[in-house]
């Protein structure tokens, strides 16, 4: 919050992306994550319109209109699991995923639909993500319960503003399509005597543009999905010639007539890898195009989403394995190396307009005669100190350049 509170207001339409430091993992570069975060809320906000009878997502502008600018990471169980609280019971059912999708619904947690919120990975622009912030410390300052088993969960209290936000979305379809004065209780699902049923005064904002990336195009989260999630090499050509594909062989969730089917590599994947191989392409044993045809990405064989980040919930002994299988690896140190030369140079993260902006990172580089991986590091958003590469990673280069043990 303190962070959020110190950025001008002209930086208020500036992307945040916020993501848990033990476990999280990227996989797609930053012009990818960009794109993909434009056309998810995009998608999400065209879906609210028509909930609403609109036409388009225009007509849903306003600061207290639903309408999608912040993205959390997708989650298969409602966590801490409460169902009499709202971030359980009042979030919506339709994610655009048909239910068996994952595996059959007996059959437990992990064929769950990922409908729930998590708090490791959030995406969203600085305006709506400070008062998303402020809105969550208000609520910690008005209910925490040091007694409580999770007093300390920030996805608890996210959770239920979403929660809250979904349950008073519902009110307001029925409202504009009944126009009636519905006693809100009766939006509600029956619950056991202690659920939990929102309230509100006059003026309160309930709408905080919160949404979910059901599909995993930016956040892929692994408990309860590692039966779906594989390694996959696009090594196959699809009929137009540019694109890449791969051949699906493995029936994941078991259905009973599976027959094989083709993921396709997105463009602008192909295109932001050979432009960041390019820069190491003379130690490469391939042209840089051809390189994105060898590697290995993470995909999701239900959504079919190559993921831009990777979020290790649940046991963490995993990563040591994921790490020497992304695709970046054993070419590592030669990447940041390049990676930390464009950023000096101030290029921006894409030769291409995002949502019709040029887009460039916030924080660069201090000025330094460190070279190589030496010149980089890490702000502390405290006092604006930096943290160098000697004092952060040098201890773990051997683990960060080698190769497995």
């Amino acid at each position: 919050m303190r962070y959020l509170d110190n950025l001008p207001t002209d930086s208020n339409d500036d992307l945040v992306l916020m993501i848990d430091g033990y476990d999280v993992v990227f996989q797609l570069p930053a012009d990818v994550l960009i794109q993909r975060y434009f056309a998810v809320i995009g998608t999400a906000n065209a879906k609210l319109a028509a909930r609403y009878g609109q036409d388009s997502v225009e007509s849903l502008s306003g600061d207290r209109n639903p309408r999608q600018t912040i993205l959390f990471g997708p989650e298969k169980l409602c966590y801490p699991f409460d169902w009499n609280r709202p971030g359980c019971w009042a979030v919506p059912e339709d994610i655009g995923i048909p239910v068996g999708a994952f595996g059959p619904d007996h059959g437990g947690y992990s064929h769950n639909l990922p409908r729930w919120l998590n708090s490791g990975t959030i995406m969203g622009p600085v305006g709506d993500m400070r008062e998303l912030f402020a809105a969550t410390l208000k609520r910690i300052n008005a209910t925490y319960n040091p007694q409580h088993e999770f007093s300390d969960s920030d996805q608890m209290y996210m959770g239920d503003i979403w929660g809250e936000q979904e349950f008073w979305r519902s009110v307001n379809k029925h409202n504009h399509y009944f126009h009636d004065d519905v006693d809100p209780r009766e939006i509600a699902p029956a619950g056991g005597p202690d659920q939990v049923i929102p309230t509100r005064v006059a003026g309160q904002k309930t709408e905080f543009h919160i949404g979910i990336d059901h599909k995993s195009g930016l956040f892929q989260t692994r408990a309860g999905s590692d039966h779906v999630l594989e390694h996959l090499a696009f090594n196959q050509t699809v009929s137009d010639g540019v694109g890449a594909s791969a051949l699906i062989t493995r029936n994941s969730i078991e259905t009973p007539n599976f027959q094989p089917y083709e993921i396709e590599l997105p463009v602008n994947v192909i295109s932001s890898l050979t432009k960041i191989s390019s820069a190491i392409s003379d130690v490469l044993e391939a042209d840089p195009k051809d390189f994105v045809t060898k590697i290995h990405l993470g995909t999701n064989l239900v959504t079919k989403s190559v993921y831009a980040l990777f979020h290790c919930i649940g046991e963490k002994t995993y990563l040591n394995d994921l790490w020497y299988r992304l695709w970046f690896q054993q070419h590592a140190r030669l990447l940041l190396e390049a990676g930390i030369q464009s950023m000096k140079e101030k290029k921006n993260i894409s030769n291409v307009l995002i949502d019709g902006r040029k887009w460039a990172i916030a924080h660069g580089y201090p000025i330094t005669s460190d070279k190589g991986v030496n010149a980089a590091g890490a702000w502390v958003d405290v006092d604006g100190q930096w943290l160098t590469w000697r004092e952060l990673c040098q201890s773990f280069e051997d683990d960060i350049f080698g190769t497995k043990r």
